[in-house]
């Protein structure tokens, strides 16, 4: 076997997209060299491109095995762990690549998205400080560091004001991102994000439309680009300016007899089946939203369609909440979840920011409707958990449940069967 040929062969069908035939090559090279640890380390890459990520992984370790110092070879490892979404060890890795080589910009920008992920927003702050100054042109670093400085100024989970000094820094590094690479989507995303933090709607709305014009198939872009529309539609209709420096004070007094206010809908089989036949996302894949395990949930716009099924339960969701509260009802966003066994959600509430900069928090409610709630005889049945006051309640069939959306709840589930659930979040005026 002529080594160096059939290495340049793998390397030529990889670069062209080839991967099937690099793979074939870089495979029969180990079979005679297996220690080789430049061939595992590209065996590596190539794995991760076709997404056989757990393959990837272990050419990584056995490259790293057979050299210790192989820079690229942890960088990798951590990518790769992150996909997996092992973010302490992608973490490991992309920190034992920066011992290795101290300047190593894309090592610090990853290192920094795996600590935000782990919920440790200094270190990754310090981290995309550190790829900045080594690179302060790059606009991968620039993103990287407003997408951080934007976390540390939003409304936070506990609802604590924002810090304004981190936000207009994470705007004017948005600016430079977008300044160095005009056509780069996710920059016009985040910079959408802030201002529609800082309260600027009309500037939040064009941007996110620049987003979606440059990447169509941005789903992060289109749901905040729907949700903001029609939140601007609700202020609108309100007679609230689209500006917190024109606000007005809103003084709403209705309110539901309860927390939690419980009502009744029979499920039918019907609803049920469309349900399981609308695109869903698993749960798994899903990312920064409080649901986690195993189960689907769908975007955020179920009764945006014609279909008369969907169109009868939102009409009736309508009247109930009509007859509790004497008011006028917007639906701001609606979905289903289906859980399986270890399916659940950590605790959340349903406020953003816009709800805080124009008053808007005392007006808005969640409901959940249980259209089959699974199978209650096992450990963790999937009682409806509550915080302030603390409160839990264990669902039935066709039970329709509504909380300020505020309050903070949490669920867990362990049952055999599926649960399934409509989710809305309104608010009346």
């Amino acid at each position: 076997m002529d080594l160096k040929k059939n290495l340049q062969n793998a390397i030529e069908f990889h670069k062209n997209g080839n991967f099937y035939e690099a793979k074939n090559i870089y495979e029969e090279i180990l079979k005679s060299n297996p220690d080789l640890p430049e061939i595992n380390h590209n065996l590596g890459i190539l794995l991760k491109s076709m997404d056989k990520l757990e393959e990837a992984e272990r050419r990584f370790a056995k490259a790293i095995s057979l050299k210790s110092d192989f820079v690229h070879a942890h960088y990798h490892m951590g990518n790769t762990k992150y996909k997996l979404k092992k973010f302490d060890e992608s973490e490991y890795s992309y920190k034992k690549a920066i011992s290795l080589n101290s300047k190593f910009i894309e090592a610090y920008i990853n290192l920094s998205r795996a600590q935000r992920e782990l919920g440790r927003l200094n270190e990754a702050e310090e981290n995309a400080r550190i790829a900045l100054k080594l690179s302060p042109d790059l606009a991968d670093a620039n993103n990287q560091l407003s997408l951080i400085l934007f976390d540390r100024g939003r409304l936070s989970d506990d609802l604590k004001n924002k810090d304004l000094e981190k936000l207009n820094e994470a705007k004017k590094i948005i600016l430079k991102a977008i300044d160095l690479n005009p056509n780069y989507a996710l920059s016009y995303l985040n910079y959408g994000l802030i201002l529609q933090e800082l309260g600027d709607l009309n500037g939040a709305k064009d941007t996110l439309q620049k987003s979606l014009d440059i990447d169509p198939n941005s789903f992060l872009a289109k749901y905040n680009l729907d949700i903001l529309i029609k939140q601007t539609d609700l202020l609108n209709k309100i007679g609230l300016e689209l500006n917190t420096d024109n606000l007005i004070n809103s003084n709403f007094k209705k309110k539901f007899s309860k927390n939690p206010f419980i009502a009744h809908r029979n499920p039918s089989k019907d609803l049920i089946n469309l349900l399981y036949k609308i695109n869903s996302t698993d749960l798994n894949k899903t990312k920064g939203g409080p649901l986690y395990g195993n189960g689907k949930t769908s975007d955020y716009q179920i009764f945006d369609n014609d279909n008369p099924i969907l169109n009868d339960v939102k009409n009736d969701i309508i009247k109930i909440i009509k007859d509790e509260i004497k008011a006028n009802v917007f639906i701001i966003d609606s979905f289903f979840n289906i859980l399986g066994a270890g399916g659940g959600s950590v605790p959340h509430h349903h406020l953003n920011s816009i709800d805080k900069n124009f008053k808007l928090d005392q007006q808005k409610y969640s409901l959940t409707y249980y259209l089959d709630v699974g199978d209650q005889s096992c450990n963790e049945p999937g009682y409806f958990v509550m915080e302030d006051p603390e409160e839990k309640v264990l669902p039935t069939n066709g039970m329709i449940m509504v909380i300020p959306a505020s309050r903070k709840h949490s669920a867990v589930y362990s049952g055999k069967s599926d649960r399934l659930m409509i989710g809305v979040n309104f608010y009346c005026y």
